[in-house]
């Protein structure tokens, strides 16, 4: 496990790539053992992953969106596929690099893209928040999620360009394979759910 130091740097480095501080990445331990150490924010992202599953049951009940799965099987498959990009995204990313030479800052990279998961969770947060304590509007909540997962799209794209220290299409070409892997992932978790229409 990553010491709290190790955290701390990492997520203020996380916030500094989102500032476009040119010191950013001095703030990560990049050495191989901190590369397995990274996954750690796993457990640090998912209580956030708890909160937008139990708000996205019930948005989706209110949407009259039949769900043949109970609250905990639905809650085990979201949270399968959530494991499973952990895991597939890094593992497809190793390709990836290979592709375009980018193998040297594959590991710096992933530690730097695993810790900024976090920020990211923490940026989700409060639409889902919000609607689950009937603040917001599950259209409202909709929206707000729809800006931020925009914004966590380019803070993705400014950790590919300065952890690759890459060109800006390469960058977008990075994110794109990223939704892409995301939205195949979404696509074999929904056909287990057995999401329709009431």
């Amino acid at each position: 496990m990553p010491t709290s130091t190790e955290i701390i740097n990492a997520f203020i480095g996380a916030w500094k790539i989102a500032q476009r501080d040119p010191s950013a990445l001095s703030h990560f331990d990049f050495s191989a053992d901190a590369f397995w150490r990274s996954f750690a924010a796993f457990i640090f992202a998912t209580p956030f992953y708890l909160v937008f599953i139990s708000a996205e049951w019930r948005m989706i009940g209110e949407a009259d969106i039949v769900v043949t799965n109970s609250l905990l099987g639905y809650t085990t498959i979201e949270l399968l596929s959530y494991a499973a990009f952990w895991v597939l995204y890094p593992l497809s990313m190793v390709f990836i690099c290979r592709r375009l030479n980018l193998t040297h800052q594959f590991a710096p990279y992933i530690i730097v893209f695993n810790w900024s998961s976090v920020l990211v969770a923490v940026l989700l947060a409060p639409p889902y928040v919000l609607y689950s304590f009937g603040i917001a509007t599950i259209e409202t909540a909709a929206f707000l999620i729809l800006l931020v997962f925009v914004t966590a799209l380019l803070y993705h794209w400014q950790i590919a360009v300065t952890a690759f220290r890459t060109t800006s299409a390469t960058a977008a070409g990075i994110v794109a394979f990223e939704v892409g892997l995301g939205f195949l992932i979404n696509m074999v978790a929904s056909s287990f759910l057995g999401v329709g229409p009431q």
